[in-house]
């Protein structure tokens, strides 16, 4: 089936291959079509970035990631930055060196729409990684099985297939140890020890011989399981949730073996699939904690103050999710966890925090004037008018229910007594009732979801 281009397709596309989308982007998306769009996206653009001595602790350094993703040209790298991060889940509680941690998400960064097998390289030999999972200790004669395991559980095939059965067993996890042992550090710098390499003859997958690290990632990125399993996270990170038997994981899976695991390729297969705009995608999928900040600053064009970096840092962690610091290698666990009665509340006070920013002591500048267009057409708005300026602005647009809707012009009608008055929209109004919407926008039910 042809997919219908249109405005509300193009808004779908870019709000989850990014941070949120405004009214004029969707525009230019949508008169561009679908091809254009897809090479815009996928073209990936700059993603150097160095680690500074500025960036004192932790909330700093999240803080730097939050702006990044609020004024990155390259949206779907920063986004794809975002899910490896909690795919190779690691965190700087264990690896405790903010600089390595930096460069950890940045190789993540620089390699995001590259080939598969490229990423595995990089992770692998990556210093905060080779900490984190204690390869570093991996040598002949006494290997570390921790990297070895989660290579194959959680960056690669999963344990089981779509059919249940086992993708690996403890025998192929003391081999791959033993492929990877001599991959260590020096320096806080990867470097290859051969007088602590396992020289012995091993077999995995099939394959004997003196088996390294490499030949290993050579035989796992190119596993069916492998093959399988990146497409379907990625389709659920993007799309919806779907499980390994999935149909859509058999196209999908085809896409990775022809590009030979090339993750660009993978991402145009899912952003041109029927099931990518299908009624089930849309407006499904839960925002994680930095999506929903970061979406909140893009559609009101806000702009953070550096000297109160901290400051965002302390509420992205407040909403459950402590950047550069995965709960586990299992990373956050995502959609519905991250709304629970403790996290809707984080999230409303996140949202009545920005909405309140007015002075150079807040983190946050915005102006909020500008949702409502030019002031010269102030005076033909009544309520349902504002409402429905706060809500495109903002990324909801139709997708506010009818009880959001009522709720809010119900409040823009009401005074300071809450007595219904009319609305008469000027700088007093703005900065009380436009803030205002702003903050009960964001913690309604319809913002949560992209």
């Amino acid at each position: 089936m042809a997919i219908e281009w249109n405005a509300e397709n193009a808004a779908h596309l870019l709000n989850r291959a990014g941070f949120g989308a405004s009214p004029q982007d969707i525009k230019k998306a949508e008169k561009r079509g679908l091809d254009k769009t897809l090479t815009t996206l996928l073209k990936g653009g700059k993603s150097k970035a160095k680690f500074t001595k500025s960036m004192k602790n932790l909330e700093e350094m999240q803080a730097w990631w939050l702006r990044r993703m609020v004024t990155s040209k390259s949206q779907l790298v920063e986004k794809l930055t975002l899910f490896w991060h909690n795919h190779f889940a690691t965190a700087i509680q264990k690896v405790g060196q903010r600089d390595l941690m930096f460069d950890h998400v940045q190789t993540l960064r620089e390699n995001a729409l590259g080939p598969f097998r490229d990423m595995l390289q990089a992770v692998s030999t990556d210093p905060a990684m080779l900490i984190w999972l204690d390869n570093r200790t991996n040598e002949a004669g006494s290997p570390n099985e921790n990297f070895a395991r989660e290579l194959m559980e959680l960056f690669t095939t999963g344990v089981f297939d779509k059919d249940g059965l086992p993708n690996y067993d403890e025998t192929d996890v003391d081999e791959v140890a033993r492929a990877f042992t001599g991959w260590s550090l020096s320096d806080d710098e990867f470097v290859f020890k051969p007088n602590k390499h396992d020289d012995g003859i091993k077999t995995f997958k099939g394959v004997t011989g003196n088996l390294d690290g490499g030949d290993v990632l050579d035989i796992l990125y190119l596993d069916p399981a492998t093959s399988r399993r990146i497409p379907q996270k990625l389709f659920s990170f993007f799309g919806y949730a779907i499980e390994l038997d999935d149909p859509i994981c058999d196209e999908l899976q085809l896409s990775y073996i022809q590009s030979n695991g090339d993750i660009a390729m993978v991402l145009d297969a899912i952003f041109r699939h029927d099931a990518f705009y299908s009624t089930q995608a849309k407006r499904a999928r839960v925002k994680g904690p930095a999506e929903f900040v970061a979406g909140i600053m893009r559609s009101l064009k806000a702009k953070a103050r550096k000297k109160h970096d901290h400051q965002l840092g302390w509420q992205i962690q407040a909403m459950g999710q402590s950047l550069f610091n995965p709960p586990s290698v299992f990373g956050w666990d995502e959609g519905l966890a991250w709304v629970g009665t403790s996290g809707m509340l984080a999230r409303a006070n996140t949202g009545n925090w920005i909405s309140r920013a007015r002075d150079k002591d807040d983190a946050i500048n915005y102006k909020p004037q500008k949702l409502l267009g030019k002031k010269k057409g102030w005076s033909e708005l009544d309520a349902a008018g504002v409402v429905d300026l706060i809500l495109q602005a903002m990324g909801v647009g139709d997708g506010a229910s009818a009880g959001t809707r009522a709720a809010l012009e119900d409040y823009v009608q009401r005074d300071d007594q809450g007595l219904i008055a009319p609305v008469v929209v000027d700088n007093d109004f703005v900065d009380k009732k436009v803030r205002g919407l702003v903050a009960l926008v964001t913690a309604s039910p319809d913002f949560q979801l992209a």
